[in-house]
């Protein structure tokens, strides 16, 4: 378990989270998501707290030796498939025979770049067997790749995660990769939007992701929201691009202004004024 409390960088503002089985970061893939793993590896300073747990509270220090991360770009190195798995057994001070690394995965043993795109992501799962990973961070490779092999490797992603009894904090830019979710954490702007523990989201930013529409009013009156780009710095960060601030106009003025708290809604913790009255 990873426990993040009240987390401030230079790109986040007050992250609170915990990472505990499949725990899911939704959100496009930018500078705030890569600065919360940036803090995660200790490779960055940052005021707040962070946490790892494994049956007992793990040294941070020593904390790095357990983390695994799968990069979003899975790049192919000009080396082979068993030298790439003797690079990782020297780092982590693993002493197996790396062709039953090969075997597990199924991955040829072969130059890298001769390699399907599914073989490569397995070769690069392979550090999760070599050592002691009780953390996984997944960065949103699955934005990057093909369409039909997506599913096929978060499964696979998942399967190795349990076998080896690891902590994943998958990150995603799609609402389509959150069935295996214990938890959801929306953050847009380098804020923790909306917390679920369910499938439903909320948030109008949440639900642009969705490609949703917003069913609001009396007569269940469904709105769009609006393509988004950069988040505000002040109030409500996705203000500029929601529809149902538009629509609602008691909203305006608050949604510019003021930085929205965490309203609870169906369950979710959701950052958005238009459910301060509950709905």
């Amino acid at each position: 378990m990873i426990v993040i409390n009240n987390l401030y960088t230079d790109q986040l503002k007050g992250i609170s989270l915990v990472v505990d089985g499949v725990t899911c970061v939704l959100g496009d893939w930018g500078e705030d998501k890569k600065s919360l793993i940036s803090s995660l590896l200790g490779k960055s300073k940052y005021v707040g707290e962070i946490k790892f747990y494994r049956d007992k509270e793990i040294d941070k220090k020593q904390a790095k030796n357990f983390i695994r991360v799968i990069p979003r770009e899975l790049e192919k190195p000009k080396i082979d498939s068993i030298t790439f798995i003797k690079v990782l057994l020297k780092n982590y001070g693993e002493n197996i025979n790396p062709e039953s690394i090969l075997n597990i995965l199924d991955i040829k043993n072969d130059k890298i770049s001769n390699l399907s795109e599914y073989e490569v992501f397995n070769l690069y799962l392979s550090s999760l067997l070599i050592g002691k990973a009780y953390f996984i961070i997944a960065e949103d490779f699955l934005e990057l790749m093909e369409e039909q092999l997506k599913y096929k490797a978060l499964k696979n992603l998942i399967k190795v995660a349990n076998m080896i009894n690891a902590d994943l904090i998958l990150f995603s830019s799609s609402t389509k990769n959150l069935d295996p979710c214990k938890r959801i954490y929306v953050i847009y702007g380098g804020k923790l939007i909306e917390e679920s523990y369910g499938k439903e989201l909320l948030h109008p930013y949440s639900l642009a992701l969705l490609n949703s529409k917003i069913t609001i009013g009396n007569k269940g009156e469904k709105i769009p929201v609006r393509e988004i780009s950069s988040p505000s710095d002040h109030g409500c960060p996705f203000h500029d691009y929601c529809d149902l601030m538009q629509k609602e106009k008691w909203l305006s003025i608050k949604c510019r202004l003021q930085d929205p708290p965490m309203f609870i809604v169906k369950g979710n913790r959701v950052s958005c004024w238009y459910y301060e009255k509950g709905v």
